[in-house]
């Protein structure tokens, strides 16, 4: 993270960026390859639309960037939110609106919380349990 003292440390900045991308890039291209022979089983371009992309960006906002909980927490933040919303619709609403409304108003709740996390909390669920788990354990003391 800091340049300068890698350098005073006599670290080569540039060599070690570039392994860290070429590492964190192979791991990637290794888990889309997975991704696509065993959850589609074939490779088109519909496979990876744009609201896949969007999911996984939301993955990683309401996440955090800062560890690998990170992403699972969003996964399953994305994953459980329209499922819980839907019933949750469906148990206060009925039949007085159809999928199309609850549909949309699951995409109106999402950006909305997603809004949030990127004002209130940048460093995602992740930091927010850490500094929760760090307030549990001072109390006890």
């Amino acid at each position: 993270d800091n340049e300068t003292a890698a350098r005073v440390i006599s670290v080569p900045v540039l060599r070690t960026k570039l392994l860290a991308f070429a590492i964190s890039s192979f791991i990637i291209g290794v888990a889309g390859v997975l991704w696509a022979f065993t959850y589609l089983r074939t490779v088109e371009p519909a496979g990876f639309n744009l609201d896949r992309s969007f999911q996984i960006l939301f993955i990683i906002i309401i996440g955090g960037l800062a560890s690998i909980r990170g992403a699972f927490l969003g996964a399953a933040f994305i994953v459980v939110l329209p499922l819980f919303l839907s019933r949750l619709g469906a148990f206060l609403f009925g039949g007085l609106f159809d999928s199309g409304v609850l549909d949309i108003s699951q995409r109106i709740v999402l950006g909305a919380l997603i809004i949030i996390f990127l004002i209130a909390e940048p460093s995602g669920l992740s930091a927010l349990f850490d500094r929760l788990k760090r307030r549990i354990g001072s109390r006890s003391s």
